[in-house]
């Protein structure tokens, strides 16, 4: 009889909590956006847009991407990320893999937007980040402020340089936990040019290589396990160079059926040596983590 009080006192405490945005329970561990919704939003935002495209680049040339930042009421470190990838005379533009924000509502989402905008005062050029939504974007129904400050979260950039080669990048949705039936198809008709392009990249926010426990796995993050093995087999058979995630906060790199797996390292305002991820694209593609504190 204890037990069932103590039962019905916890079920009417997390009822009372979840009557507040900031403390949705329910919120924070069920994505009630779903999958296949957005992404038929969001292609039919790009289908309405223009792609994607930076010109006239050098035949070497870098990009950044960070993940994690989990913004709640401080932007600094997205702001100083934007900016050396904005001062690098070599770089041309930076990723955001996922989870921008941290808390409900729409003020993080304010936050991230104002700290991609161009600042004359302290940056060279105003070259753009290209963001994708994770499953913390998604919480507290917070969905409809990406789409609204960011657009797509399924979509390219493509990369043409001075000597004719052209370089693929393709970000992904990945904020339920799963990529969805329709984006996997438009994933691999993306993927049927890889010809066409001299590298491509994939850019996710779920880490798939579950090798150790950490924190930050939530039910609405894991990949189902048939979905991972079919990804992976698309990214072995399209001979995708580089696939860059996060979401666990810690680097980590696998290769596995010839592609090469990077997880960024997380930018939150907690985090004692945050890091990101550099890029260099040339006769071969390279890359190191960069810690954000010592710069």
């Amino acid at each position: 009889m204890k037990k069932l009080a103590y039962f019905i006192v916890l079920a009417f405490g997390l009822m009372l909590i979840s009557s507040c945005n900031r403390l949705d329970v329910l919120g924070m561990v069920v994505n009630r956006s779903d999958t296949e919704e957005r992404v038929a939003e969001w292609l039919d935002w790009d289908h309405q847009n223009p792609p994607f495209v930076i010109d006239d680049v050098p035949d070497n040339y870098a990009f950044y991407s960070c993940s994690d930042i989990h913004i709640n009421n401080d932007n600094s470190r997205f702001v100083k990320f934007i900016t050396l990838e904005r001062n690098d005379l070599q770089a041309v533009f930076s990723i955001a893999a996922g989870d921008l924000v941290n808390e409900s509502g729409e003020g993080p989402f304010i936050l991230a937007d104002s700290a991609m905008m161009f600042n004359p005062a302290t940056q060279l050029r105003n070259d753009p980040c290209f963001p994708i939504i994770g499953n913390h974007d998604v919480y507290f129904d917070c969905a409809e402020y990406f789409q609204q400050y960011f657009h797509t979260s399924t979509y390219t950039v493509t990369v043409n340089t001075r000597s004719g080669f052209k370089d693929l990048f393709i970000f992904l949705d990945s904020g339920n936990g799963t990529h969805g039936r329709r984006q996997l198809d438009w994933l691999e008709d993306q993927l049927s040019h890889r010809t066409d392009y001299r590298y491509c990249f994939v850019i996710s926010h779920n880490w798939l290589f579950r090798t150790t426990y950490n924190y930050t796995t939530t039910p609405a993050a894991n990949l189902p396990e048939e979905e991972q093995y079919a990804f992976m087999d698309m990214m072995s058979h399209y001979a995708v160079d580089l696939v860059i995630m996060g979401h666990f906060h810690y680097r980590d790199t696998k290769t596995f059926g010839g592609v090469k797996y990077v997880m960024t390292d997380n930018l939150n305002e907690g985090k004692e040596e945050p890091s990101y991820l550099v890029v260099r694209c040339a006769d071969k593609i390279t890359y190191e983590y960069r810690p954000l504190n010592d710069e």
